[in-house]
């Protein structure tokens, strides 16, 4: 067998490195001081990341070839800086990235997104419309749960009424716009939505979106939502730790290559290296900055994917909350805050500060790449904070995972130089979930990735659209909502991309996030381990296919 292909996502870097130097949006001075001329900021240059040739837009490490025999029964991974906690997607805490890559090993959808805009078969065999309102999927008759049952049209309505009474979920989100359905036979189901809405079939492709078994769901609160149709069922769950599947065997698709897979949360970054070191696991998506860079100059034993995410490091701000609702104050906070300082002291080489000033994912279609980017100037700053409501009361700002908490450690320190005062509420991402959400928020501002994906009309419906589940700054504005309902029923490319550019332009004048950085993903293997498919969304990454040739791994 040939070495692994190790291939890198670069499509985002370029892009980066491609935009235009930032400069100053225009705004309105506050209103007890004068206006100052405001220079542009001085251009910044990412980092170059190595790039290997042919990479392309799904990155891949090599699948298994014919004449691989002799493989690992258990394949250990470190998932990301995101807890397990519940194996769920109908409730809040079942909406971090590993948990998403959980789905993907134990749920089917009905279809399968296949890239570039295409989607291929999963449960569903076939399926079509007329009018982007009623569609009609004809599903397989071959495939069992994990329990037993037979799979039928009726599991397919089970989800869908689980869904539509879990609205604000990851997994009710997926589902929202669907008004009714009916089911001619146990093996075709026809869903009429509310209106037509051009990314349903994106939406019903993504990890939560899954079919479970209502039965079992109902009857089991805890474990009733593991059981899906899957080629993994779940063997063993420790909360908040880690979740191991096992092949299963009557899976209705080609048997996975591994018997296990074990998803594990390790928390201390130092141990991470160690554990990929001592073969106690194989692949680490968590590796901390500093050891990525020692295993890419010293260690032979591994390869490294780099990929950046799509999803922008953001600060948000509670827009229910008046002070945050106050746009000097948070042009006081766009002015203070240096960027570059930010994704140095969050990630160091392995984060890229933005050059422009929009919230937008670099690899989602209709991006606006002129937006210009705030100026750091801490005396235009403290003006804003002056002409702002702040009283000098302490400002709170959550954080969840190492990286953001660094970046809201530093985003303190400086505001602390402009007067103006916070706390930092580390916490641990199920309960930052939790705690930040739309309609019941305590805190006031955050620092967490923006829900951008390769869909711009579910990324602007998730993150700024009242009552989704990424709305955490509980942004509720008519002309943009009336803009996200226009463009999830517009058929008309060039249309929807007029409404996408107007809601940019719009949102850039008086954000509710700003973006502090990007980040870049190492992730560190085993020689020898395979099958990895990843995708410019993380929350799609597959490891259906994770294998390790015990010929090659030095394990």
């Amino acid at each position: 067998m040939k070495k692994l292909l190790l291939v890198l996502l670069v499509v985002s870097a370029v892009f980066l490195m491609a935009c235009a130097p930032a400069t100053t949006p225009a705004t309105e001075a506050p209103a007890t001081a004068p206006a100052e001329p405001q220079a542009p900021v001085a251009p910044v240059t990412p980092a170059p990341l190595p790039v290997v040739p042919g990479a392309g837009d799904t990155p891949i490490l090599a699948p298994i070839e014919e004449d691989v025999v002799n493989l690992a029964e258990h394949v250990d991974v470190i998932v990301d800086n995101t807890l397990i906690a519940a194996v769920n997607p109908f409730i809040p805490a079942g909406n971090t990235s590993s948990t998403q890559w959980t789905y993907t090993l134990i749920y089917d959808r009905l279809i399968e997104d296949i890239g570039g805009g295409a989607y291929g078969p999963m449960l569903a065999t076939d399926w079509h419309t007329d009018d982007y309102i009623l569609w009609i999927f004809n599903l397989r008759d071959d495939v069992v749960f994990h329990n037993g049952d037979r799979f039928t049209a009726e599991h397919v309505a089970g989800t869908i009424r689980i869904a539509q009474e879990s609205l604000g979920t990851i997994g009710g989100d997926r589902w929202a716009i669907v008004e009714s359905y009916n089911i001619p036979d146990d093996f075709t189901i026809e869903i009429t939505l509310r209106d037509v809405h051009v990314d349903f079939l994106f939406d019903i492709s993504s990890p939560p979106a899954g079919i479970i078994n209502e039965a079992a769901f109902r009857a089991d609160p805890e474990e009733g939502s593991w059981i899906g149709t899957g080629p993994f069922q779940i063997v063993n769950f420790s909360t908040n730790d880690f979740v191991t599947v096992e092949r299963f065997d009557d899976f209705w698709g080609e048997a996975p290559p591994s018997r296990f897979i074990t998803l594990r949360f390790v928390p201390e970054v130092a141990t991470r290296l160690v554990m990929l070191q001592n073969r106690e696991s194989h692949l680490c998506f968590s590796i901390s900055p500093e050891d990525l860079t020692y295993v890419l100059a010293h260690d032979p034993d591994f390869q490294i994917i780099q990929a950046m995410f799509n999803a922008p490091n953001v600060i948000g701000f509670n827009m229910a909350d008046p002070l945050m609702a106050d746009p000097n104050f948070r042009r006081a906070v766009f002015h203070a805050v240096n960027l570059e300082e930010i994704a140095m002291v969050a990630a160091g080489e392995w984060a890229v500060a933005p050059q422009d000033g929009n919230v937008w994912g670099p690899s989602t279609p209709y991006r606006v790449e002129t937006i210009p980017r705030w100026e750091f100037n801490p005396d235009l700053a403290r003006q804003y904070l002056e002409a702002s409501i702040y009283a000098g009361e302490v400002v709170e700002i959550s954080a969840t995972v190492a990286t953001n908490i660094r970046a809201a450690e530093i985003i303190q320190h400086q505001l602390r130089q402009i007067g103006l005062e916070t706390s930092v509420n580390s916490m641990d991402t199920p309960s930052f979930l939790a705690h930040v959400r739309f309609g019941d928020n305590p805190s006031q501002m955050h620092v967490f990735a923006a829900s951008f994906t390769l869909s711009p009309i579910g990324s602007v419906w998730n993150v700024y659209y009242p009552g989704t589940g990424n709305n955490r700054t509980n942004f509720n504005n008519p002309f943009i909502s009336d803009i996200i309902t226009r463009v999830r029923v517009e058929t008309d490319s060039n249309v929807r991309r007029e409404l996408l550019t107007e809601l940019q332009e719009y949102i850039a004048a008086d954000p509710p996030y700003i973006n502090l950085f990007w980040r870049l993903n190492g992730v560190a293997a085993i020689n020898g381990l395979g099958g990895l498919q990843l995708s410019h969304d993380s929350l799609r990454y597959n490891m259906r296919g994770l294998f390790i040739d015990l010929d090659i791994a030095p394990m």
